[in-house]
């Protein structure tokens, strides 16, 4: 088999795996995102072209998509918030890892110097190669395919990424509705030192909020943060 009935033939492979259109399997566009300018640039005679534009687009579309999941799913979090959430769901790191997921690493083309030195594996190309894939959706299959693209193969798989710190969370809702930070104290502690427990309790606008225990006074004020979240957010449906 030419090794360019195998490309082919791996290209359509992953569409299928990917539940995107057969069609989509031999686009142009697919073998574009698929493809690093270290190979382009050892075939500029050939007039190939390189991911970078892809990227480029990528980038954006992704932006959009996961701003307006994270919008939807969390209606009381603030804007600071949701900008950390997104900042961690777009990032070279959850990025690459979705691409490993996908197995996309073996399918990017490379140059020799690249492949040798395991570009394949490399998280910048991994996470370039991602959204240069979502840019191929969106321009052959549209908006809303690429919202399920991500939606499927990205954020269903990383929700501990967009999971806040339960005191970060709550000191973002405190100062966003109360323009004032929360106020934690330590209230006992007990057991042995080997196995102490501690309590603590928050307090928000001056009234007690949430209270917790655990292994280490940290621990036990993330509980209460925990505990307060849960009860301003009750109150504030009813």
């Amino acid at each position: 088999m030419s090794a360019h009935l195998a490309r082919r033939r791996a290209l359509r492979a992953l569409a299928r795996r990917l539940e995107l259109p057969l069609e989509f399997g031999a686009s142009e566009e697919l073998a574009q995102a698929l493809t690093h300018d270290s190979y382009a640039a050892e075939r500029a005679r050939d007039r190939v072209v390189s991911n970078e534009r892809l990227e480029f687009l990528g980038d954006a579309v992704l932006g959009v998509i996961v701003a307006r999941a994270l919008f939807a799913r969390h209606p009381d979090v603030p804007e600071g918030a949701l900008s950390r959430m997104r900042a961690a769901l777009v990032g070279r790191t959850a990025l690459a890892r979705t691409a490993q997921r996908l197995e996309l690493g073996p399918l990017v083309l490379l140059g020799r110097g690249e492949r040798a030195t395991g570009g394949a594996q490399r998280p910048s190309i991994l996470a370039s190669a991602l959204e240069a894939l979502v840019a191929a959706v969106f321009l052959c299959e549209g908006y809303e395919a690429a919202s399920r693209f991500v939606e499927r193969h990205h954020l269903a798989h990383e929700q501990a990424v967009a999971a806040l710190d339960p005191k970060t969370e709550l000191q973002e809702y405190v100062q966003a509705k109360y323009k004032k930070a929360p106020h934690y104290a330590m209230t006992a502690q007990r057991g042995p030192a080997h196995a102490r427990v501690f309590s603590a309790t928050v307090t928000v606008a001056g009234v007690a909020a949430g209270s917790g225990e655990g292994p280490s006074l940290k621990l036990a004020q993330t509980a209460a943060a925990r505990q307060a979240l849960a009860n301003l957010r009750r109150a504030d449906r009813t």
